[in-house]
């Protein structure tokens, strides 16, 4: 590969076998057999000298060469920098470079002189960065005051606090409100209750004398007013008074209008700041980052209870889950704690699930395949035993009515010609198969949705029982350091499985809701159901040898076989998940059980 650098020089000197005899002896010219012995020592420095260089040719100027490449990096193409760095160790053989861990030893890499402001290339894999970045308040009032600083420079608008009235009005789209700004900015600044931008506050005129306070209708000396750019002009202690109501009401307060009825002037930042105490204004601040999140569709806050931090996520629709730093694991778009993460459910089956299992459609399609209608009125009737004879009482809100329960007919036309109390000839050619032949289709889906309902709810409850299980793993390691004397180094292991069995029950809950909406025909659904049963007996055991009571360890002995046995339960169970996992993200159908 040629490279557009500078070219670089080194010149070696070295000596010739001739100039070191004819050095030798002009030295020695006195004693002749000292200068035989001289060329002798000299000859054989210099064959080792020549050997030296054929084992090492010019590694300085291949030092050099390499820096150089290295420093012209930037300059190269993608295809270019592939061809010379290896992307993949694992796939060194195939591209050609297996030497070139070899040739890149540590004296060299050391004497790499790397520009600071250059970007670097790393020689291993190359690592995907994280789409999403967990926030906290100092990050959200950087990002904020970032993105006011943009808008205030673009817009060359002089004050921060009209800015950000500006933003807050869009829901901090500073590009929709850049846009509208450049359309029609008069109508934008008086929609956001900013009609002046370059002048927030009405000016103080000191000589007009005492202004009277309409609030208080008491006079004032003008320093002691304040008014917006509306003229409104109200005392201090009032004014005050006003705004600290309006923080103490809630996150409205970030849109607090002049107190004049039907003013809709907005009250800036600055003004806030001006009038009211420290620790009012630090609330009004909060409730403004807050409203950075609340309105930022890609800034979310943890829904964990009593969590304070956010978590913005670059890409749409994102699939994975984050994973915020209070260790609350959950699906950015759902963004719900009872969810958590749902893997490997996608967000719209999860949404169907929820409101399948909240409306009353189950109900009724309970009450369709379990009972039918009285065909005088209508009534639902349960059958729970006995004959074919029917009759819709009226203590129970009925009409009286005898009837056949399989057609439905009248019960008078019925008798030993028909088939007697326990069938009915006139059946199979009735309107009511029909009904029958649907009642059962629904209640053979209940029976389905049922059966997935019932694994769901059991999964949910184990993964409960496993984060208090998790929350009390330092009671159970205070039991056995007490019991056998062993170090905290060993009893890592206890919150090494419960955690693993918070994640597994988390994915094996989820996975029936996915079971239940897949391809009942289909080759995916045998892979699907190989892999989830894999995985969930696995699971169980793991839990079995979790919870085995510590009484019935007897020595020292019997402690490390019950750690190993956990241990390796839960390597295993972490080896299913993941190919459980792998499986359903990555395609059944082309999925590689290992």
């Amino acid at each position: 590969m040629g490279l557009t650098s500078n070219s670089i020089t080194t010149t070696t000197t070295t000596k010739t076998a001739a100039t070191v005899k004819a050095e030798n002896i002009s030295n020695n010219n006195t004693d002749p057999h000292k200068q035989l012995n001289n060329f002798s020592d000299s000859e054989q420095q210099q064959q080792q000298q020549q050997q030296q260089q054929q084992q090492q040719p010019n590694s300085s100027q291949e030092r050099k060469n390499k820096k150089q490449k290295l420093n012209n990096s930037t300059t190269m193409t993608d295809d270019e920098m592939y061809e010379d760095y290896d992307v993949d160790d694992d796939s060194a053989e195939e591209s050609g470079n297996e030497s070139l861990d070899e040739e890149y030893d540590d004296a060299a890499t050391q004497e790499f002189d790397f520009d600071e402001n250059q970007p670097q290339r790393s020689l291993g894999k190359l690592t995907r960065q994280k789409s999403f970045e967990v926030l906290n308040k100092d990050d959200l009032f950087s990002e904020s005051h970032k993105i006011i600083k943009e808008v205030k420079d673009v817009l060359s608008i002089p004050s921060e606090a009209a800015v950000s009235t500006l933003l807050r009005h869009m829901k901090w789209n500073k590009e929709k409100l850049i846009e509208r700004y450049m359309e029609n900015p008069e109508k934008l600044c008086i929609d956001a209750g900013v009609p002046n931008v370059m002048k927030l506050n009405a000016t103080i005129v000191e000589k007009s004398g005492n202004v009277s306070c309409l609030i208080c209708l008491e006079d004032y000396p003008p320093t002691q007013t304040f008014a917006l750019i509306c003229n409104h002009r109200y005392c201090l202690p009032c004014y005050k008074n006003y705004l600290e109501i309006k923080v103490s009401e809630g996150p409205e307060c970030i849109y607090t209008p002049c107190p004049a009825p039907k003013c809709k002037v907005i009250v800036h930042q600055d003004a806030f700041k001006q009038i009211v105490s420290p620790e009012v204004f630090e609330r009004f601040n909060n409730f403004i980052l807050k409203s950075y999140v609340d309105d930022n569709p890609q800034v979310k806050w943890c829904p964990a209870p009593g969590c304070i931090y956010s978590i913005r996520c670059d890409r749409k629709e994102r699939k994975e889950a984050v994973c915020c730093k209070c260790g609350f694991q959950y699906c950015f778009n759902c963004n719900d704690y009872e969810i958590g993460d749902h893997m490997p459910c996608p967000c719209s089956q999860v949404d169907k699930w929820l409101q399948k299992a909240s409306d009353e459609s189950e109900n009724v399609t309970w009450m369709l395949a379990n009972t039918k209608k009285c065909p005088e009125c209508r009534s639902p009737i349960e059958k729970n035993g006995g004959c074919m004879h029917m009759t819709c009482r009226k203590n129970a809100g009925g009409c009286g009515f005898e009837f056949c329960w399989l057609c439905r007919g009248p019960w008078t036309e019925h008798g030993s010609t028909t088939g007697g109390y326990y069938n009915c000839n006139k059946y199979d050619k009735s309107k009511a198969k029909e009904d029958d032949d649907k009642a059962h289709d629904a209640k053979t889906e209940l029976e389905a949705y049922m059966f997935y309902y019932h694994r769901y709810e059991s999964h949910r409850n184990a993964m409960k029982i496993a984060d208090e299980q998790r929350r009390n793993a330092h009671l159970k390691e205070q039991q056995i350091l007490s019991k056998f004397d062993v170090r905290s180094a060993d009893t890592k292991f206890l919150m090494e499985a419960t955690e693993q069995l918070l994640k597994n029950r988390r994915v094996l809950q989820y996975s029936y809701v996915y079971g239940y909406y897949l391809d009942k025909k289909s080759q995916e659904r045998n892979l699907f159901e190989y892999l989830q049963e894999d995985l969930e007996k696995h699971t169980n055991l793991l839990s079995t040898q979790y919870e085995q009571s510590l009484d019935k360890l007897e020595d020292y002995q019997a402690f490390i076989k019950w750690k190993e046995q956990v241990t390796n339960y839960t390597r295993i169970t972490k080896k299913f998940l993941d190919n459980f996992v792998d499986g359903v993200a990555g395609g059944l159908v082309n999925t590689q059980i290992n």
